[in-house]
């Protein structure tokens, strides 16, 4: 948002001195085109957003006239009214690449300085003199795609011949990122196996999926659009396709419906406890919520003990009347995902030393005692309120056994008291990380 209220700085300037001085009005006009209708309209509208928040952090008299565009022709129509009926020295626009062609294209033509705040395309702003713009290009973004799982994820793995497939909109924008990733993949030595690329008016998800299966690759590189990037991953988890990573370079990553894990069918679930049902397990704890009773009932046919964990005693005893065994008491301190199923991040905020014994009286089970114990003390004081056993998470992350970076250890051994807060910003459930600047800024 800085760097975007300089650069209109810069543009307000460029403006002023290219409108009429002699008008009795010191207010600035620019124009600004953006889909704000149709299906990019979340992204366009969330952007002229940020264009407004960056223009009132200017404190400038700058008024916009605003022109929604949904396809190129009404993006290069657009650029033809802003400049010869409200004469606008400059334009800014249009998120969208396919719209940004078309529109930068006119404004080139018309010599109309052209300010693209959202479109990554490459060649937008090639060979341009009227045309500017803000953020990365497309095959930049393809590079940091490949660059991410070069340097992070095969180290991890250890791959000798990776393997990637990279999913790709049939457009000027898909074919810019899919571009740079093709092109680094095969210096930096990973296969890219196959190009799957989608027409966004006519695509099936499950034919993207299936293909993808077949190819049997390590990663996925997706360039999709907001709709079409979360259709296309729910139909990757829908076949139950096993990747290593899965990369994407477009909002659709971004997206709540994406991160908060829809598309997980109930079918899956029971799948995946059917799997863990299989080796000599003593305990099965859910986390999220209160188990399917065909679940609880399996469990105990085979000895398996369940619990869950809770941060509420509402929620305490909705486990306990669907017959677990064993409650795990976790206050608002603990660290990473918590135990509540409550959609507010702030809901049910109730300390670990108050938790515990309230759900001791009210559940007359076995508590385990979590959240915020890291020694001694903590155990000692959490068996005096009553609970059974204590579990503790956050401070093994400290054990030389722990594949965390030494930086993290540093950081979780210098946290202070209100070090820490919660946050969706990594996976779009509640968790509690240690403050830091992508928490900040990705609020």
């Amino acid at each position: 948002m800085r760097r975007l209220a300089l650069a209109f700085l810069a543009l307000l300037i460029t403006a002023a001195c290219a409108q009429d001085l002699a008008s009795s009005s010191h207010q600035v006009v620019l124009g600004a085109i953006y889909p704000l209708s149709g299906p990019q309209a979340p992204g366009g509208k969330s952007e002229l957003a940020g264009v407004q928040a960056a223009l009132r952090l200017s404190g400038a008299d700058v008024r916009l006239q605003v022109i929604d565009a949904t396809t190129p022709q009404s993006a290069a129509a657009a650029v033809d009214t802003l400049v010869k009926r409200y004469h606008v020295p400059a334009i800014l626009g249009t998120y969208g690449s396919t719209l940004s062609a078309a529109a930068s294209a006119r404004a080139e033509e018309l010599k109309t300085v052209y300010w693209e705040t959202g479109a990554v395309a490459d060649p937008i702003t090639a060979q341009r003199h009227y045309v500017f713009r803000t953020v990365a290009t497309g095959g930049s973004l393809g590079r940091m795609a490949v660059t991410f799982t070069h340097n992070v994820l095969l180290p991890r793995y250890k791959l000798a011949k990776p393997r990637a497939v990279i999913v790709q909109v049939d457009d000027i924008y898909g074919r810019s990122v899919g571009g740079g990733e093709e092109q680094l993949a095969q210096v930096m030595g990973i296969d890219v196996v196959d190009v799957i690329e989608y027409n966004p008016n006519a695509y099936d998800p499950d034919v993207i999926a299936a293909r993808l299966a077949q190819d049997r690759t390590d990663f996925l590189w997706d360039v999709s659009y907001l709709d079409d990037g979360v259709a296309i991953w729910k139909a990757v988890l829908n076949h139950h396709i096993t990747l290593k990573g899965a990369i994407g370079t477009s909002s659709a990553f971004c997206m709540p419906a994406l991160r908060s894990g829809e598309g997980v069918s109930h079918k899956r679930a029971a799948e995946l406890v059917e799997i863990a049902f299989r080796y000599p397990i003593r305990l099965l704890v859910s986390a999220l919520g209160v188990p399917p009773p065909e679940i609880v009932e399996q469990a105990h046919r085979q000895n398996i003990y369940v619990g869950a964990l809770v941060g509420t005693v509402k929620h305490a005893l909705k486990q306990k009347a669907a017959g677990l065994d064993i409650i795990i008491a976790q206050g608002y301190e603990a660290g990473g995902h918590r135990g509540s199923f409550s959609g507010s991040p702030g809901a049910g905020m109730v300390g670990t030393m108050a938790l515990v014994p309230q759900i001791v009286d009210a559940v007359r089970l076995p508590v385990i005692a979590a959240g915020g114990i890291a020694d001694g003390r903590g155990v000692a004081a959490a068996f005096a309120l009553g609970a059974s056993g204590v579990q503790l998470g956050t401070a093994f992350l400290a054990c030389p056994e722990a594949t965390v970076s030494p930086l993290h250890r540093v950081l979780l051994r210098s946290a202070v008291d209100d070090g820490t807060e919660l946050t969706r910003a990594f996976t779009g459930r509640p968790a509690r990380a240690v403050r830091n600047r992508y928490i900040t800024e990705m609020a």
